[in-house]
């Protein structure tokens, strides 16, 4: 007996995927480029005037886009390409200098597509994961919303923040099962993810009060996650999930640090504080999650594979490094420690995606030459 398809499922072609993912790859790139312009590089080089667009391209471009797409991947129906469309637009709209109310718009209807995608998949399966990736999406919809409006990104960036969280931490309930913990604990982390939404909508109304109080949540999330997260057990195994493990570990470190700096300085728009709390989540936290998922992520994209290989702890290495020693120059307001150690996270990121690029192309080539060779004369 055939079985007809569902009305609802729906396969892209593998140029249409890669093509919006190629919208994310220019979104971190110029992004990098921009940050590099921050550190008080590059002044005289056409990337000077995207500097403040640094934290969009990176939040809004970068990582909202490869979710975005992600999603749209594994939900399997038409409209939610939707949302990747959007995003392109946004991107393509931000590099082009328009009025940020424009690319603002554009990035904001990209998360709902996104937040109706999670309703699609909470329809099909309902589960604590799709609803603490949901929540995050209220954060990313009220980002977007306020930088449109012309707000410094500084304000934008803790409802970034959630949106961020709030998805990897879903993404770790759904992907590492975190379920071996028990139903208390699933609840448990959703639970305070949720808090951590709540207390984002209390920062729009007392930046200071509800920094603090984000701040303490970024930690108890933290904690929370990784008491039942596999990524203890993993780290003592071997290869890609040791990989991976030792990526989350550092993840959830630095976003306990980010928390306490948070609470420790509360919300200030700049100066080395402010660099130091951002950039622990961002840079610490996020980016060091996207490592770890990034050879699921891409191949689940895609459909090429990217093998693992030792190489890949270079750019890790890399990043972290940079990274305690950016926070050891925003402690003691060192400039020339800060432009390094932002210098050498820039270089951490750029290290990974010429890695990922390298490893991917040669482990295709190497299956088609397996494939060439097993075809008879």
């Amino acid at each position: 007996m055939h079985h007809r398809p569902q009305p609802w499922t729906w396969n892209p072609p593998l140029a249409l995927r890669f093509g919006f993912l190629v919208f994310a790859g220019v979104s971190v790139v110029t992004g990098l480029f921009a940050g590099t312009v921050k550190l008080g590089y590059l002044l005289d080089s056409p990337a000077a005037s995207l500097a403040e667009d640094h934290g969009p391209l990176m939040a809004f471009g970068f990582v909202g886009g490869a979710i975005g797409i992600e999603r749209a991947v594994a939900v399997r129906t038409r409209w939610a390409w939707l949302g990747p469309l959007a995003h392109a637009l946004g991107v393509v709209t931000t590099l082009s200098g328009l009025p940020r109310l424009v690319p603002g718009v554009f990035f904001a209807l990209s998360f709902l597509v996104l937040g109706a995608t999670y309703l699609e998949v909470h329809r099909r399966q309902a589960s604590f994961a799709v609803l603490t990736q949901a929540a995050g999406v209220i954060g990313g919809v009220a980002a977007a919303l306020v930088w449109a409006l012309g707000a410094p990104f500084a304000y934008a960036m803790p409802f970034a923040v959630v949106f961020a969280v709030a998805t990897i931490i879903g993404e770790r309930l759904e992907l590492a099962r975190i379920s071996f913990g028990g139903v208390a604990a699933e609840t448990t982390v959703t639970a305070l993810t949720l808090a951590l939404t709540a207390s984002s909508l209390l920062f729009g109304f007392s930046a200071q009060l509800g920094f603090a109080v984000m701040g303490v949540l970024l930690v108890l999330v933290a904690v929370a996650t990784v008491r039942v997260d596999v990524a203890r057990h993993l780290v003592r195994s071997r290869g890609l999930p040791q990989f991976s493990a030792v990526c989350m570990l550092l993840g959830y470190l630095w976003l306990i640090v980010g928390g306490v700096i948070w609470v420790a300085f509360g919300f200030t728009e700049t100066g080395f504080a402010f660099d130091a709390g951002v950039h622990a989540v961002f840079l610490g936290f996020v980016i060091s999650m996207i490592l770890a998922h990034a050879p699921i992520i891409l191949t689940s994209v895609i459909r090429y594979t990217l093998p693992y290989h030792p190489v890949m702890y270079v750019a890790v290495a890399l990043l972290h490094a940079g990274l305690a020693l950016r926070l050891l120059a925003d402690a003691r307001s060192h400039t020339t420690l800060w432009q390094a150690g932002g210098l050498i996270n820039v270089t951490a990121v750029i290290v990974f995606l010429l890695v990922s690029v390298s490893l991917t192309v040669r482990h295709a080539r190497r299956r088609a030459a397996r494939k060439t060779e097993k075809v008879p004369a």
